[in-house]
């Protein structure tokens, strides 16, 4: 079994990281390498829920995201007022989403060739 620690609002905190480091270039190693600390202690989670918090309407190329791991977004999410669109996702295909959106903290995907926000959250 893979070991990796379960990070709840791992793309929240990782857009709130890139932020502060951006003009620290000391800070953002440290802060990386205490994640990656971190991501070694707890089991992977098989499900995991997948919120889409609104719409993106932006310039940036699907080729310039990570492709969306997991199983068609329309297949699952369904609305849930007032955080846009929530759904689950379990077993391999949960703990593939999952370990991609450590290495994801911006939560951008390319999904099929749209660029999508997808927050992934583990759960227990």
């Amino acid at each position: 079994m893979q070991v990796r620690r379960a990070v709840v609002g791992v793309a929240i905190a990782g857009l709130a990281l890139a932020a502060v480091s951006c003009g620290s270039g000391g800070n953002a190693r440290s802060e990386a390498k205490d994640i990656e600390v971190a991501a070694a202690t707890e089991p992977v989670p098989d499900r995991v829920a997948v919120h889409q918090p609104a719409i993106l309407d932006t310039d940036i190329s699907p080729d310039d995201v990570p492709v969306w791991p997991g199983p068609d977004p329309y297949e699952f999410l369904e609305p849930s007022p007032p955080e846009g669109e929530r759904g689950e996702i379990v077993g391999e295909e949960a703990e593939a989403v999952y370990i991609a959106a450590l290495d994801n903290p911006g939560a951008v995907w390319n999904v099929g060739g749209i660029v999508q926000w997808l927050v992934v959250d583990p759960l227990p």
